[in-house]
Formats: C-alpha cells, structure tokens, sequence
C-alpha cells in the first residue's frame, strides 16, 4: 500500500508533465521515474516524516530543461557552458567540487586537447582549448544540449531544505550511516537527442 500510495503522489504521467515547468525548471528522475521532486522534498520536509529513510540511498537524478548558453571567446580558446538559472537547485551536490574532483571522460569526436577548468558550482562549466571549428560543431547542436546530475539521497539539509550528495552539514533527515559505501556522483554534458555523452565527470566525496 505504501509503494502504491508512493506511485501515486510522485511519479506522473505525460499529462502532468506538461505542468511541471510551472514547478521546477529542472526535470528529476528518482529511481529512473520522472517526478515532482519539490513534492517529494515538501513531503519529506514534515514532521511526522521525522524518522522516515524511505528515499535514502535511492539514485536521483536531474536535467537542465532549457537551452543551455554557450558563450565562446576566440582568443583565449575557451568556451563556457551554462545555464540561465541555477541548475538542480533541489541538490546540494557537493560541499567542496575542487577536491573532489576523480575523474572525467571525454568524447573525442566533439573535443580534442579539452581541458576543464575546477568546477565551483555546476550550473556553469569552463572548457579550454576549443578551437573555431570545435566549438561551431558544438554550437550547431546547441539546442539539444543538457547537463545532467546523478547522485543517492544521503539525507535533507536542515537549512537550505535540499536532499544532499555529500555527507556534511546540519541534517533535518538523516541517512543511516553504513560503512565501505562509495558514494559518487556524476555530472553530464549529453546530446539529449541522440543520447550521446560529450564530457562526463566523476566526483568522489571526500574521505
């Protein structure tokens, strides 16, 4: 009953979704399923939830929902990709992004010497050495790109009220702490149309 009651609230159909910019800019996908995760957080938010871990440890994930901005500069090879508004705004996806840093993976049909300057906040992203050609390769796709953010539920701050990626700070629900968990988080510039990664990022937290 209590799954059902999950299904119902949570995960909405291609109806509701015509609806759910009015909410979040950002689409969100727990456990692969599409949902209004304001709700989920409102819900999660409450009292009587105070002892509730029913979304710990479950994978979320979000995507820009709006034409991301390229802005490039020709003399200093450099190439910034971002978002109008905050992109998962809902997350707190990192404490500290520049050492937790682990690995990335680039796609070498859209990029050849990339370099990715230290990411502060992922709703804006620096890439280096770009050349002309790369970037009008870049650009003419420019409407089909999307950041994506993929973590587990470790918790729900208590002041800023968003679920975290990361174990730090003060928590109003707290996960249950279990020993040799790898928690990582991975950040995405894809092609969302042919399904295709252009940079994908690891982070780790930290130990």
């Amino acid at each position: 009953m209590k799954n059902l009651l999950f299904l119902f609230f949570f995960i909405f159909n291609t109806t509701t979704y015509a609806n759910s910019e009015l909410y979040e800019s950002d689409l969100y996908y727990l456990e692969k399923n599409e949902v209004l995760f304001y709700k989920i957080l409102n819900w999660w938010s409450n009292e009587t939830q105070e002892n509730n871990t029913e979304f710990c440890f479950k994978n979320l994930k979000a995507r820009s929902n709006n034409t991301l901005d390229l802005k490039y500069n020709d003399k200093t090879k450099k190439l910034r990709i971002s978002t109008k508004e905050k992109f998962a705004d809902l997350i707190s996806v990192f404490d500290d992004p520049n050492t937790n840093l682990k690995n990335e993976y680039i796609n070498k049909n859209y990029f050849k010497n990339l370099k990715i300057e230290n990411i502060k906040n992922i709703s804006s992203i620096v890439l280096s050495n770009i050349s002309l050609s790369q970037f009008k390769k870049i650009n003419k796709i420019k409407n089909n790109l999307a950041f994506e953010v993929e973590g587990e539920v470790l918790g729900l701050l208590a002041y800023s009220g968003k679920v975290s990626f990361h174990k730090s700070g003060d928590f109003l629900r707290s996960c249950p702490k279990i020993s040799d968990s790898k928690f990582n988080i991975t950040f995405k510039i894809l092609n969302i149309k042919t399904k295709e990664v252009l940079i994908k990022i690891f982070f780790k937290e930290k130990q």
